[in-house]
C-alpha cells in the first residue's frame, strides 16, 4: 500500500510526521491518514512528498518484492568441494535445493591452483556459463580451441559445451563463474 511505503520512506529519511506535514503544506494528522491508508492522496499530493521525500513519484506505485532479495555476508557464503572437481565452489548466490523455484543464475567463485585442471573431464552443462577471470590465468578449451583468459578477460560458453578449465601458469587462479538457468 502508498501509505505503509511512504511511513517506511519517511521513517528511513528520519523525518518525523510534522517535519513531513510542514514540507508538503499539510496537517500532521493528514500524513498520519495517509500513512495508515485511511485515505487516498491525490496526486497533487503524491507529487508534493515524491518531491520532499527526494524519490521518483513512480517509486510510491512500484510493487515491493522484497521477499525475494538474498544478502549473503561474504563469512557467510556456502563453499562446496564435489568428488569430481579440484576446486571448492564459493558461491555468491543462494544454494538452491531440488524443490526450490530456479532463480535463473547462480554465481560461485573458485581457486586453481598452479598447473591445475578444475576437472580431469569435460565439464557440461544444461545451462550458459560465463567465467570471468579476477586473478592470474586461466585456459579454458572449448572443443578443439584453446581460449587464454587473464585478469580482466571472460569468457561465455553456451549450453551443453563440453570445456575443460586448466591453470598452465605458476600462480594460483581466481575466477567467478555464473551459470544461467541455475543448475541443480
Amino acid at each position: 500500500m502508498i501509505g505503509e511505503k511512504i511511513r517506511n520512506i519517511r521513517k528511513s529519511k528520519n523525518l518525523t510526521i510534522v517535519e513531513l506535514s510542514e514540507k508538503i503544506d499539510v496537517t500532521s494528522g493528514y500524513i498520519s491518514q495517509i500513512e495508515r491508508d485511511l485515505i487516498s492522496p491525490s496526486l497533487a499530493v503524491l507529487k508534493r512528498l515524491s518531491q520532499a521525500l527526494e524519490i521518483p513519484l513512480s517509486v510510491l506505485f512500484m510493487e515491493d518484492n522484497e521477499e525475494n532479495v538474498v544478502k549473503i555476508q561474504e563469512d557467510e557464503r556456502t563453499r562446496v568441494k564435489f568428488g569430481n572437481i579440484n576446486v571448492e565452489l564459493e558461491y555468491i548466490t543462494p544454494v538452491m535445493n531440488k524443490n526450490d523455484k530456479n532463480i535463473g543464475m547462480e554465481a560461485f567463485l573458485f581457486k586453481l591452483n598452479p598447473k591445475t585442471w578444475v576437472s580431469e573431464k569435460a565439464i557440461i552443462n544444461d545451462a550458459k556459463e560465463c567465467i570471468y577471470v579476477l586473478k592470474g590465468k586461466i585456459d579454458c578449451h572449448v572443443g578443439d580451441k584453446l581460449y587464454t583468459l587473464s585478469k580482466g578477460d571472460s569468457i561465455c560458453v553456451p549450453e551443453n559445451n563440453g570445456h575443460m578449465i586448466y591453470n598452465s601458469h605458476e600462480e594460483e587462479s581466481e575466477a567467478l563463474c555464473i551459470l544461467s538457468p541455475a543448475v541443480h
